[in-house]
């Protein structure tokens, strides 16, 4: 197969299950949302938003069903892996965790070692805080430190939970920098972390919110730097299977499509372009 040719498979999203939800979610907050229609995200009753909450995360269960079946090796649902939904609350425009969801089920259904890889401009706190008792996930994320939601600046090894907060190098002098050599700096450090964890899927939650257009965040990557770091992944571990959602990003009419679909795009032709193994 040439190295730009990439097929593509459309399979239809689903209501997630009440007892999906319930992996870790909290039951009344459930009730609240899909009964009562109510969330924080939005003003008064909205059954349609409800039910694309639900719909987000059955979304990602299906992609994580086509990996788990061994129909893909690259699992793509953009409007998944709302990173900020909590136990008993929404947060961040996030209502349901499904990426926590996923990750439950793939560690506890199927025996499955998770490494989540959360690349947003924004730290990966509800996921972080979900699977953190989990010992068969490991959580890894890349933000701009001292923006919402102003979590994510330590790391517990203990809990495989690790953090890797960007500080512009004009604070302080030993800062971490931004850009996209920082954003390889932490993915590198990632990828030394998921070889000793020994992971069987990697979920990445590739936020377009850090491009240096994007006017939530002042992190300065670009697309060929996201396009760098989805080479870099698929080129490492061209056998294990990848879950992919959008996360954030607010240039919905030209930066954020673009670098989700780009980045997609080269997760999926750089397995074409190597031969299998490392």
């Amino acid at each position: 197969m040439k190295e730009d040719t990439v097929l593509f498979t459309e399979v239809e999203p689903r209501l997630a299950t009440r007892a999906e939800l319930e992996r870790v979610h909290a039951p009344n907050y459930i009730d609240e949302v899909l009964n009562d229609h109510l969330s924080g995200q939005w003003s008064g009753k909205r059954a349609d938003l409800a039910t694309l909450a639900s719909t987000f995360v059955g979304g990602t269960l299906v992609a994580l069903d086509a990996l788990l079946n061994k129909k893909a090796l690259t699992a793509i649902h953009f409007p998944g892996s709302k990173h900020h939904a909590q136990y008993d609350h929404s947060s961040g425009f996030c209502i349901f965790n499904d990426f926590a969801i996923a990750a439950d089920m793939a560690t506890k259904e199927y025996g499955l070692r998770v490494a989540i890889l959360d690349i947003d401009a924004h730290h990966g706190d509800g996921v972080e805080n979900l699977t953190a008792n989990n010992p068969m996930v490991l959580t890894y994320s890349i933000h701009e430190k001292g923006i919402f939601p102003g979590t994510g600046n330590e790391s517990d090894p203990d809990r495989n939970i690790y953090n890797y907060p960007l500080v512009s190098k004009d604070v302080r002098a030993d800062s971490t920098g931004k850009g996209n050599e920082a954003l390889e700096a932490g993915v590198t450090h990632f990828m030394h972390l998921v070889d000793a964890f020994k992971a069987d899927l990697i979920f990445i939650t590739c936020g377009a919110d850090g491009h240096k257009e994007d006017p939530l965040s002042s992190l300065e990557y670009s697309v060929q730097g996201y396009e760098g770091i989805a080479q870099l992944l698929r080129r490492s571990y061209p056998d294990i299977p990848m879950l992919l959602g959008g996360a954030g990003g607010y240039l919905p009419d030209t930066r954020t499509p673009e670098v989700w679909s780009h980045f997609a795009t080269k997760l999926a032709v750089s397995y074409f372009s190597k031969p299998h193994g490392k």
